[in-house]
């Protein structure tokens, strides 16, 4: 395949797709060299940091070339200064490599942070997705490199670094997953049975039971109110009347008797003794 000169095309025939929510695309430029398809795609974005905001990714169709024939090669990033193109993509942004293992779907990845004075926070994260063969050796899908630069207002470095966990590749990355080995074997009987048990094509009715005798609720006990307490008052204290209704018995004041002894009336003035 002959090499093609860098053209515009359409968003939606971008290889990679933004998570949504952001970063909007902005332009897709696209460049067909002999062994391999280089996608740079401009973001959109409100930074003030002076720099490109892209996504560049460079799909291999097969083993990478020398560069003589024009074919691109492919340079493993051992053998690349990762930290000197972050600190090319974002200058004066303070780059930092993080020292973490991380990884998204498609497997590992870095990323260097920048947090510039004017309030930004930029990144650059790389990825390399190795080939897969056949079992001739032959290359069945060719590397699929990535790199990430964007710088955003307001962003948390978590904000900046999910958007490496949410990227999507609008091609076929990975041979479909194998099967079992017991499907499809012989003397290896498989019964539809799920995790609820015998799984029904036509689920059965459930039966309906009659004839129950409700539950008789519990007779309710009534506690009878506790008796009220009446203190004794004490030893020669005057005795209050309780306030009962008028003319019932016991009513009218109570004068206490004497402790001890009798009354002595004295006799009248002249009169015998």
């Amino acid at each position: 395949m002959p090499t093609r000169e860098a053209s515009i095309i359409n968003p939606a025939a971008a290889v990679i797709i933004p998570p949504p929510g952001g970063p909007g695309i902005a332009k897709v430029v696209s460049t067909t060299f002999p062994n391999a398809i280089r996608q740079d795609i401009s973001l959109v974005t409100q930074a003030r940091t002076a720099g490109e905001n892209k996504i560049s990714v460079i799909l291999f169709q097969d083993r990478g070339g020398d560069g003589s024939d024009a074919r691109l090669r492919d340079i493993p990033f051992t053998n690349v200064n990762l930290t000197q193109e972050a600190l090319t993509a974002w200058p004066d942004t303070g780059m930092a490599v993080s020292p973490y293992y991380v990884q998204n779907a498609y497997g590992p990845f870095g990323y260097a942070i920048g947090k510039p004075a004017n309030g930004d926070t930029c990144i650059y994260a790389w990825q390399r997705i190795e080939p897969t063969l056949r079992p001739s050796g032959a290359t069945e899908r060719g590397t699929i490199v990535i790199r990430l630069q964007l710088c955003r207002q307001n962003s948390s470095e978590r904000q900046l670094l999910e958007i490496m966990y949410q990227l999507r590749l609008d091609v076929s990355v990975f041979p479909p997953g194998r099967g079992a080995a017991r499907v499809g074997a012989l003397t290896a009987p498989i019964v539809p049975v799920g995790v609820l048990g015998f799984e029904e094509v036509i689920p059965s009715a459930r039966p309906v039971v009659r004839n129950q005798t409700p539950a008789r609720p519990a007779p309710q006990v009534s506690t009878p109110a506790p008796a009220p307490v009446i203190a004794a008052p004490p030893p020669g204290a005057p005795i209050v009347p309780s306030p009962t209704a008028s003319g019932s018995a016991g009513s009218g004041t109570q004068v206490p008797a004497p402790s001890s002894g009798s009354v002595i009336v004295p006799s009248p003035p002249g009169g015998s003794n």
